[in-house]
């Protein structure tokens, strides 16, 4: 039988090597790698800097009289950012500054261009109440060629274009506020005042306009933002208050601005503006009502309202008067 050899003795070498295996598998072992981290999520690119409007710069011109600069302020924006929203706003800015300079030509061109541009992105699916450019500058242009036709042809033929308008679109309530503007400064002054329809209130159940027929009436159209209608609170105060015992009666009308889940806090919010700045006018009947903002066409706040004792508009004026005014304006009423 043969017996099995003696087992090889180790050298030094091999004893070394034998070791070091040993030695790194335990380091293994004892140092398993962590697992890779995951990858990092991908960022969100920041959403492109819109480009500045040209519409400031544009307005600038025109109120320096220079027409000529303003269409080149429109015409480097455009070759730079394209027939964007501000593009279409601006191009209104030059058909109200070519009518206001005097250039009829212009002023009609320009309007057409914008109704043509409106016209086309409407019917690719733009929607007025959304593109709050697209209703800029068709009010505008809608307005402009009244005027024009106020100038050439007269008050009836512009307020049967604003009429038409009327008819042609159902809102939003911003361009029906700017239309009805333009037609009731034609229209509006020495016809019966409009009754304003109480959707809602601050304060006591406000009456309506026929009850109050027999007693002269100032209507102050405002907005609980706007600072213009609070740079008005003073002098209205003053007015009213040299009045006081006699019959004048005063009703504020404003609307709602936010959607039905934000008019409690924005009554809230008229209720407290209204304590705060309008302390000197007094707690008068406060409207809330779009339909009547609409109708007495306030797209532009303050908007004052005189209306004498038979329920007849005297004087209409969509802008902020001096004490002064509205002095002459309640004694005429209250004739």
């Amino acid at each position: 039988m043969r017996l099995p050899m003696p087992a090889r003795p180790l050298t030094p070498r091999l004893v070394l090597v034998a070791a070091a295996l040993v030695l790194i598998g335990a380091t293994t072992h004892a140092q398993t790698p962590a697992a890779p981290s995951p990858p990092a999520a991908p960022t969100t690119p920041a959403a492109p800097t819109p480009p500045p409007s040209p519409v400031s710069a544009i307005r600038n011109k025109l109120s320096a009289g220079d027409l000529l600069s303003a269409e080149s302020v429109l015409e480097v924006y455009r070759e730079q950012h394209g027939e964007d929203g501000p593009w279409l706003q601006g191009l209104s800015w030059l058909a109200r500054g070519a009518f206001l300079l005097g250039d009829m030509d212009k002023a009609e061109r320009y309007a057409k261009q914008v109704r043509d541009a409106c016209a086309q992105r409407m019917a690719s699916g733009a929607k007025l109440d959304a593109d709050h450019d697209l209703e800029i500058a068709l009010g505008a242009a809608i307005e402009t060629d009244a005027q024009r036709l106020q100038r050439a042809k007269g008050k009836k033929v512009a307020a049967r274009l604003l009429h038409d308008e009327l008819a042609r679109y159902p809102g939003p309530p911003t361009l029906l506020m700017r239309l009805h503007k333009r037609l009731d400064m034609l229209t509006l002054e020495g016809a019966p005042a409009p009754e304003w329809v109480t959707e809602d209130f601050v304060g006591e159940p406000p009456p309506a306009l026929a009850a109050l027929k027999g007693k002269p009436v100032v209507l102050f159209l405002w907005y609980e933002g706007c600072g213009d209608c609070k740079a008005q609170a003073a002098s209205l105060g003053r007015v009213l208050e040299k009045r006081k015992g006699t019959d004048l009666r005063c009703v504020a009308i404003t609307r709602y601005y936010d959607d039905p889940p934000g008019r409690v806090a924005e009554k809230a919010a008229i209720d407290s503006v209204w304590t705060a700045v309008y302390s000197s006018v007094g707690p008068i009947p406060r409207v809330i009502s779009t339909a009547s903002m609409i109708a007495y066409g306030v797209s532009s706040t303050p908007t004052f309202v005189f209306i004498d004792r038979k329920g007849i508009v005297r004087r209409y004026t969509p802008t902020r008067l001096t004490e002064a005014e509205l002095d002459r304006a309640l004694d005429e009423i209250a004739r």
